[in-house]
């Protein structure tokens, strides 16, 4: 398994710079900007995304074929995947909450609970995207997985939009508690653990036909 993580995290380090620089722009952005929520809510999604564009690498360079001669199974090869995106997803969600509390401490807008609201909402948006997409493109392929990826990105663009519309923590907040969050935290944890399962499935069941 280590060694699947060293592959991707070369192959991410080699490929995937530009989304590093779509990170840092926006987290910029975050903090010397306006109260537009989507640009700290896209390097969320940029994050999960990381997965799909590594199988998308290991599609084109035939890794399906080499590794059937390697001594890792296919629930080896899929955990990597999903162990890959958290790790970079920890990554950037920790950023993220700092760069945002920074930002409202900066602007002496700082509030504990609307801090804690943004950190859930981003940890529920951020494990929604490879929870949905990454089932698909183990089951199709990652082209015809893309389908999922077009829906999910309508889906952050719809709730950026409406977030800048209404705010979104004063609207939620009369009705929002603790356990509601840890719900939410909870519900998300564990339909990324149904998701990896599924891909798990999905990629035996495709590798014997």
């Amino acid at each position: 398994m280590k060694g699947l993580l060293l592959k991707d995290f070369y192959m991410a380090a080699k490929y995937c710079r530009s989304f590093l620089a779509i990170v840092i722009v926006f987290i910029a952005v975050t903090f010397f900007g306006d109260n537009n929520i989507f640009f700290i809510i896209y390097p969320t999604m940029v994050a999960g995304l990381l997965p799909m564009t590594l199988i998308s690498y290991d599609e084109r360079d035939k890794w399906d074929q080499y590794s059937g001669v390697l001594p890792y199974s296919k629930a080896q090869l899929v955990s990597a995947k999903y162990i890959t995106g958290l790790l970079f997803g920890a990554c950037v969600y920790l950023i993220l909450i700092v760069v945002y509390a920074a930002r409202m401490a900066n602007r002496g807008t700082f509030i504990l609970d609307e801090l804690i609201f943004i950190g859930v909402a981003l940890f529920v948006l951020g494990i929604v995207g490879p929870t949905l997409m990454l089932p698909f493109v183990f089951k199709y392929g990652v082209a015809k997985g893309r389908i999922a990826f077009y829906v999910l990105v309508g889906l952050f663009a719809a709730i950026g939009t409406a977030w800048m519309r209404i705010d979104v923590y004063r609207a939620l907040s009369l009705w929002i508690n603790e356990r509601v969050l840890i719900a939410a935290v909870g519900a998300a944890v564990l339909l990324y653990l149904l998701s990896w399962r599924l891909s798990i499935l999905f990629y035996k069941k495709r590798e014997l036909n």
